[in-house]
Formats: structure tokens, C-alpha cells, sequence
């Protein structure tokens, strides 16, 4: 099988190490000077109060007033990174990265070394560390082991069988999908806001609609 470790949010849980107050209050990743004025990754209490990633600032602001903005800081993200990276192949996982605070692996090796999926995957977990909140998912497909990861809860080790695996999707919300914020707007204005609902559409039509995306 193939398994995803994530840790949600990790650039602005990087950027928070120094001050992880913030992780209980709304709080954001400010823009970079000289970008889009849109706020990175916010915190369970900014997502509660109606903030998300990629909103305008004006508007972040006007929905959360208390709202904390935390400069990015690329570096210590990096090295934080690098870090997880190396605790993991310390531990015997061949991983692959991707952005960061997502990390792939095959777990046939794994699954031999620390006797089965679920004990590999809780490992993986251990490595990260608690403090980062990672969660895992594990899949026949990349794709249903990176959405079970993502609904996951903070550390717990999801595993799809592959005969239930379209059924998992199914009801899960548009955001998993690698889309352009501006895509995710399109399809719910069209009235789709799943996995599923996006799947059971004509391929042709989709693809006319949103290209290569599609």
C-alpha cells in the first residue's frame, strides 16, 4: 500500500514554534510583502470563526477581527522540515516527499519491520513527533491515502481498503483536490461541493470546463 503522513497547516505550525500560544487563538500566515494580499494557513480557531487559506486580507479581517497575523518564515520551515525528513529515514522509511508537511512511503518494507500496516504507519507517526499533530493515511492509491491522512485525526493512522475506497471519497469535500482556489469557487457555483459529486459528472464535460484541471 501506499501512505501519506501530513501534518495540516505545517508552514504556519512552523513559523508558530517560538510562540505556540497561538495555536489555541485565530490566528494566519500573513502575506509575503509584495504578494497578493491573501492569508497562508490559519489555526483551528481562525477556520472556526470563518477564516481560510487563501482569503483576502480585508476580508479575513472583517470576519475575525482578533485575528493574530504570524510573519512566514520560510528558513525555520525548511529546517523544520529537513528535520522530519531525517527522523523518518532514521526509522526505515524510504519516504518521498512532497510540499511540505506531506510525505509519502510504500509500507511493504515497513509493514515487515514493525509487523504490520498499522504499527508502521504509528511508528511514522512517533517519528514526526506529537508536537506536529501528524496524522497518516494508507491506500492502494496515492490519492485515497492522502485524503484519508487528511481527515484524519491528530495522530491516528487511517488505513482505506481499496473495495471501499470510492465510497471513502465520495462524500469528501472539493478541497482535497489539487485546484486553483478560483476552480473550487467555479464547481460550487455550480453545485458541486464532493468528491463524489465531481466523479459522477461526464469526464467530457469537466474537461471542457476546466481544462487540463478537469
Amino acid at each position: 500500500m501506499i501512505a501519506a503522513v501530513v501534518i495540516p497547516a505545517f508552514d504556519l505550525r512552523a513559523a508558530l514554534r517560538l510562540r505556540p500560544r497561538l495555536q489555541a487563538q485565530p490566528a494566519a500566515l500573513a502575506p509575503l510583502p509584495g504578494t497578493e494580499p491573501l492569508v497562508g494557513s490559519v489555526t483551528g480557531p481562525a477556520e472556526a470563526k470563518g477564516v481560510r487559506p487563501g482569503m483576502r486580507l480585508g476580508e479575513a479581517l472583517a470576519t475575525c477581527p482578533e485575528l493574530e497575523l504570524v510573519e512566514q518564515d520560510p528558513a525555520t520551515a525548511e529546517q523544520a522540515w529537513e528535520e522530519i525528513l531525517r527522523r523518518l529515514e532514521d526509522a526505515g522509511f524510504a519516504v518521498e516527499p512532497g510540499d511540505p508537511g506531506t510525505v509519502f512511503f510504500d509500507t511493504k518494507g515497513v509493514e515487515r519491520l514493525y509487523g504490520g500496516l498499522e504499527p508502521a504507519l504509528k511508528r511514522a507517526l512517533a517519528a514526526v513527533g506529537s508536537a506536529w499533530d501528524p496524522r497518516a493515511g494508507a491506500a492502494e492509491r496515492r490519492f485515497a491515502a492522502l485524503a484519508a491522512a487528511n481527515v484524519a485525526r491528530p495522530g491516528q493512522a487511517l488505513i482505506v481498503s481499496d473495495d471501499r475506497a470510492r465510497s471513502f471519497l465520495a462524500p469528501l469535500p472539493l478541497t482535497l483536490l489539487p485546484l486553483e482556489r478560483t476552480r473550487y469557487e467555479e464547481l460550487e457555483e455550480l453545485g458541486v461541493r464532493t468528491i463524489g459529486q465531481l466523479a459522477g459528472l461526464p469526464g467530457s464535460a469537466v474537461a471542457e470546463r476546466l481544462g487540463p484541471d478537469g
